[in-house]
Parts: C-alpha cells; structure tokens; sequence
C-alpha cells in the first residue's frame, strides 16, 4: 500500500469513527430529550395526545412517548426493581394515595409547574391534579318530566328501574348525602347506614353496573334512573336518549399528574406537566373529550354550555362532593367485602 493510500484509509477511518460516535451522541441526545408518560389507552388517550402530547412535541421539539397500564402496582414494580420506564404517569385518586404513601413519587417542582390557576387543594406534594370527572343522578325525561331528587332516588315509593354504580366509592357517598348526610360531615363514611339506604330500593335495581354498561342501559331504554358518570350519561344523551341529569349530591373524582421516582427524564418531566396544566391546553382536552378542566381559566375558554355541563363548573361543584380517595385508601380493604357481599345477595 501507498504512503497516500494509506493517508487517504486513514483519514477515511478517522472520518467513519468521528460520524459513528458524533451520530451515537446525536442518538443520547435525542433520546435523553424524550418524556414518556403513561396513561390509560383507549379514546382518552386519543384526546390526551391531541391535547397534551402532540402539541408539546411541536411546542418544544420534544419527543412524547405514550404508553398504557397506569396503575400503581406497575409503579410500585418499577420503583422497587429500579428498572424504571415511565417518567410522568396519570393516576386516579386512589394509585396516586398509594404511591404517595409508599413514596414512589417525586415531588413536584413548583419552580417549574407554574399551576397558579388550580385550587390549592389539587397542588399537592407529588402531584397536580388535572382533571375532574362526576358520578350524577340521572333521569328518564319520558319517566319523570319534572325531575328526581336524591331523596326520592332512594325512596322505594317512587317507582323505577334503576341502576346504580359497581364500586363502593361514588355510590355509598351519594346514598348518605340523598340520606340527609351533609357534605363537610360525611367522611368517615357510615357504611352501614349507606347500605341500609340503598337497600330500601334494592328490589328495584336492575343492577351495579360500570359506565359502559350503564350507557348502554339507558340508551336501550332499559331503566329509568342512573347514578353513573357524567360523559357516559351525556353521551347518551348525544345518541338520542331523552334524559336530564343533575349535579346535586354529586361525587367528583380528580385524575393526577404525577413523576415515577427515578425518572430518566424527570427535568422534562416537569416540564411536561407544566405545559398539560395550563389553560389552553386543558380546555383543549375538554373539547376533545368530556372531563372538566382543574385550572380555573379553562372554564373561561370553552363554550359556555360546554362549561356549564362539566364537574369543575363552580355551580355545579358547590352542589356535590370530591371524593375523598385518602379516606378509601385507608378503608377499601375493609368495606370491599361487604360491598360485594351486599350486591351479589
């Protein structure tokens, strides 16, 4: 070989090395910028990703990555391995109470999160919460063209086919409340007198249903009264079902953002989060599916009969109660049993 062709291999070597490690670096870079956050599937993940995840990737040049199974036993899994995956994870009341006791989370950086228009009751520790979705009352308009109060869901005299919801939560909740239980003094929950309270109408139940299920009952026009969520009621509204729903003695529930401890990406994960808290995009989840924005100034971009039909609309949320998933952390061990008892008997 040639003095020059061995320059010229050389140099092309040196050139080949340089362009392997430069792209490898370009790789970590782009991979260290990305955000994964883990959801639910299904169209609210859809509507996550037209509201949160595909608008920040163009905001911020930013990769996001959605995955499913949030829960806190895959938290719990990943924290406790320390092979962790997911940076930011949505979680309902009652995995975020868990991971937040078993310190699986890490704490929000308000330095960061600026989410000045959320109630401070949802600013908490290790997590914002960032949506708000309800368990109402609801009526046949054909049935009862003037309305069903809470007292009279429970009252056996009235007669109808109802349907209640599966879980405990939600349900025991509104029995008290329909009861005469006033909001600031219902928890610690009487269970007992809850279910004395539901078992006056028991015969006339069609059944404990979950929300699909209770949809599909009202659109087939299988029952008369529902106790189910506010966006599977209005979407049966939508296909045509002549019904009417209110927000007295509702049950509120919030969704949270929260950040894995141990996250890869945790800066962008704050970063994240502090983009899905704000305004505009809120009430663009809203518009994309039926929950209600946390952040105050929300309310004010959506239409005003949009606002009007959502949990978080001050009128509406004056008239109900948050659920307190503190509460049922604590106690659910003890009163799932005899709730699943109590239905099945």
């Amino acid at each position: 070989m040639t003095s020059n062709k061995l320059h010229k291999g050389l140099l092309a070597a040196v050139i080949a090395a340089a362009s392997i490690t430069f792209s490898a670096q370009l790789a970590t870079n782009a991979y260290a910028a990305d955000v994964v956050v883990a959801s639910y599937g299904g169209a609210f993940q859809d509507a996550q990703t037209k509201a949160y995840f595909g608008p920040y990737t163009k905001a911020t040049g930013t990769k996001v990555t959605g995955t499913t199974g949030s829960g806190y036993a895959k938290v719990k899994a990943m924290v406790e391995s320390g092979n962790i995956t997911w940076d930011v994870v949505s979680a309902e009341s009652s995995a975020f109470a868990n991971e937040t006791k078993d310190g699986l989370l890490q704490p929000i950086d308000y330095s960061v999160v600026k989410a000045d228009g959320i109630p401070a009751e949802f600013r908490k520790e290790y997590g914002v919460g960032y949506i708000s979705f309800g368990q109402v009352l609801a009526w046949s308009k054909d049935k009862f063209p003037n309305g069903v109060t809470p007292a009279q869901f429970f009252d056996p005299k009235v007669r109808a086919r109802r349907v209640l919801t599966s879980d405990p939560y939600f349900t025991i909740e509104n029995a008290l409340m329909a009861d005469g239980v006033k909001a600031a003094d219902l928890y610690p929950l009487d269970v007992d007198r809850a279910l004395k309270v539901i078992d006056r109408i028991k015969d006339q139940l069609v059944g404990f249903k979950g929300g699909s299920d209770t949809q599909a009952l009202i659109q087939q026009g299988e029952v008369d009264l529902a106790f189910g969520p506010n966006g599977r009621i209005n979407d049966a509204i939508k296909a045509g079902a002549n019904w009417a729903y209110s927000w007295e003695d509702s049950v509120s529930d919030i969704e949270w953002w929260v950040v894995t401890k141990g996250a890869p990406h945790a800066a962008e994960a704050m970063k994240f989060i502090n983009f899905a808290v704000q305004p505009e995009q809120q009430a663009e989840l809203t518009r994309q599916i039926p929950y209600g924005p946390t952040n105050v100034d929300a309310l004010k971009l959506l239409d005003p009969a949009v606002a009007k039909s959502l949990p978080s609309y001050p009128a509406n949320a004056e008239l109900g109660v948050v659920l307190n998933s503190q509460w049922w952390h604590d106690n659910l061990e003890t009163v799932k049993p005899r709730w699943d008892s109590f239905i099945i008997q």
